[in-house]
């Protein structure tokens, strides 16, 4: 299973010929593993969800999922509470009572009201764990990459797969494989009917705008080959950046228009990343948004 733990988690790491080997490694000693967590005494949970789903309740379920958010610098790149939230509804609708779902927050001093109003602002109504501490990761040492701090767990909390499932596609199937039961070979892309694609550009700049203003902007992905597009997922670097995008097959000839959505939490310079899974050879397909948020317009 280490094999297929290892291909799905670094399906999308970037040169996988360079870390291939620390990951693999990472992966082995992680698989099996215990994660020890702290008592509940030791962290607070918020959040707008059943009081009794606040609890640290999984205990009971089959399967769990930890993820450890550690939100320095842009608390919304870090959390991801958006798609966090996509995630754990198609959960609780597929596999009722089957998997828990556990956030634990380690919060920078003073950012308690920042993560309050951004969990109000995404409408996040499962609990998290605010873990003032760190006690979670002093129990565990977790890897230091915040693509190896979630981890899928059975009922004894050992660890099956390692990966944040919000962040990549292909971590988010395995889970579900896991999970179902299914086999966890993967020959998808062997039997992929694959297109072609072009791009009128691969970088976008939003311009200068001011601090709390919504900024807008399109790329376009026109289908040059003979089978239809598939976007199977768009994943960007940061939970500031959205992308709104039809999920239909694209023909050949036709284009697929992504619309993407910027909110600052703060004023500054970006330069964010979207990652577009698809039916091409060269998937995934990367773009570059940047732009500067000015304090007043």
């Amino acid at each position: 299973m280490l094999g297929i733990a290892f291909l799905y988690t670094c399906s999308s790491c970037g040169n996988r010929t360079i870390k291939e080997q620390q990951y693999s490694q990472l992966v082995r000693e992680w698989m099996g593993k215990e994660i020890i967590f702290p008592s509940e005494n030791k962290f607070s949970i918020i959040g707008n969800g059943n009081e009794n789903e606040s609890k640290l309740q999984s205990c009971d379920s089959p399967y769990k999922i930890v993820s450890y958010v550690d939100p320095k610098g842009c608390i919304s790149c870090h959390l991801r509470l958006p798609a966090w939230k996509i995630f754990m509804d198609d959960l609780h609708n597929t596999f009722p009572f089957q998997v828990s779902v556990m956030l634990f927050f380690y919060p920078e001093q003073g950012k308690m009201d920042e993560i309050q109003f951004i969990l109000k602002r995404d409408d996040f109504d499962y609990p998290v764990c605010i873990d003032v501490n760190d006690s979670l990761n002093k129990l565990n040492h977790f890897p230091s990459n915040m693509a190896f701090q979630t981890f899928l767990l059975d009922k004894d909390n050992k660890v099956l797969a390692i990966g944040n499932p919000v962040l990549n596609p292909a971590v988010k199937e395995l889970y579900l494989k896991i999970i179902q039961g299914k086999p966890l070979q993967d020959d998808s892309k062997d039997k992929q009917v694959m297109t072609t694609v072009s791009l009128e550009a691969t970088v976008f700049s939003m311009g200068d705008f001011a601090w709390q203003e919504e900024r807008q902007g399109t790329f376009r992905l026109k289908n040059t080959g003979e089978k239809p597009l598939v976007i199977q997922d768009i994943v960007t670097s940061c939970g500031c950046l959205t992308v709104d995008y039809s999920q239909e097959p694209v023909m050949p000839g036709k284009e697929a228009v992504l619309r993407m959505t910027y909110k600052a939490d703060s004023p500054g310079y970006f330069n964010k990343v979207v990652t577009v899974y698809c039916n091409v050879e060269d998937s995934p397909i990367r773009l570059r948004v940047s732009g500067n948020v000015l304090e007043k317009g």
